[in-house]
């Protein structure tokens, strides 16, 4: 269960649009419910927000919090470069 101190940790760095990069995440490692049917917007941010638990959900949650922070510090290195901040 994604807890109170984790969820503000992760809103600073996914925003409030992060629904459709989990989804994706999901996708890409072929995670459905229990029916065989890919999981809503609506059960990502129940987790998300500590009204559901699903271990598969919140680790692609993490998965896009890594993914999100790596390509922040990406942009950040290559704006350096490109102003000659070292």
């Amino acid at each position: 269960m994604i807890r109170k101190e984790q969820r503000r940790k992760l809103k600073e760095v996914l925003g409030y649009h992060y629904t459709e990069g989990v989804l994706k995440i999901l996708k890409e490692k072929k995670i459905t419910s229990r029916n065989n049917k890919p999981y809503g917007s609506s059960m990502i941010r129940n987790v998300f927000n500590g009204l559901n638990e699903n271990e598969d959900i919140e680790n692609a949650i993490i998965a896009l919090f890594i993914r999100t922070q790596e390509d922040v510090k990406e942009t950040f290195e290559e704006r350096n470069r490109i102003l000659g901040i070292s």
